[in-house]
């Protein structure tokens, strides 16, 4: 069964085009954090993300919801009940899980699934937590990156995977110009924001009338030309940017060439 649509998944996208600042909004800031490239975990290549993602998420969903068949289809089969207290421990088993994932760590909900095996977890994660016990005179610098990450992740609140997932599926009206390439929707709002590392957004428009970039800054200006015609390129019928730093008066004078003057609202500060 397909998890239902969101209303934002289909029409309408708040495009901040900074995955940290989304990270911050919608509550999952320690992930971006322990990866070194947001595509690790919003694109689930890590195989801890991806499991509890793909099959702890979509297993509490169907039991806080009564949909036992699709969990126990989820699982791999129905359990063996033979007496009512086996009942009672599979019952008991499911709800600590789902409250660990309300109020314990990623590594907890893993503690809880080495014991309960409902589910099993996957062979890679496994694999990582026998490293991560083994007896080491030195774990830190004989640790693999990919253990020492995992040893990190076992710390962060499961409220993060939680929150990272439902941004995955889309059940949210936040994205970034990559997560969503390709796509359409009806309504897109823009945001130009600041904290950037690779993109200086008032500089852009500074230069984007004229085309006089200076050399040191030619390589930032085509990155982000090419990521703003992009993301004004996904809204079908509306289209709304917003700009949160200062900009120059040349800046906002691109900006009506753009939009046309009657549609750029000077914004008050503070």
């Amino acid at each position: 069964m397909a998890p239902p649509q969101h209303p934002y998944s289909v029409t309408s996208k708040i495009l901040m085009l900074t995955h940290n600042a989304i990270a911050a909004n919608q509550g999952y800031p320690t992930l971006t954090q322990i990866f070194d490239r947001n595509e690790s975990f919003v694109k689930k290549e890590d195989a801890t993300i991806a499991f509890l993602a793909d099959t702890v998420e979509p297993i509490c969903e169907a039991y806080a919801i009564g949909n036992f068949g699709e969990m126990f289809r989820l699982m791999g089969g129905i359990p063996t009940i033979q007496q009512s207290s086996d009942k009672e421990q599979w019952r008991a088993n499911m709800d600590r899980l789902i409250q660990l994932r309300n109020e314990g760590t990623i590594g907890e909900v893993i503690d809880h699934l080495k014991v309960t095996r409902r589910p099993r977890l996957s062979d890679k994660i496994t694999i990582r937590e026998n490293e991560i016990i083994k007896p080491k005179s030195d774990p830190v610098e004989d640790e693999s990156k990919i253990i020492k990450r995992h040893r990190e992740l076992r710390t962060v609140p499961y409220s993060e995977l939680i929150a990272v997932t439902k941004f995955i599926n889309g059940f949210t009206p936040f994205a970034t110009q990559h997560s969503v390439k390709g796509a359409e929707f009806e309504n897109v709002l823009v945001i130009l924001s600041g904290g950037w590392n690779h993109y200086n957004w008032p500089r852009f428009l500074d230069y984007l009338t004229s085309e006089n970039v200076p050399s040191k800054y030619q390589n930032g200006y085509y990155r982000a030309r090419n990521l703003f015609y992009v993301a004004l390129s996904l809204p079908k019928k509306r289209l709304a940017v917003l700009a949160t730093q200062y900009l120059s008066e040349n800046a906002l004078k691109t900006a009506s060439t753009l939009f046309l003057e009657e549609n750029v609202i000077a914004l008050p500060l503070g």
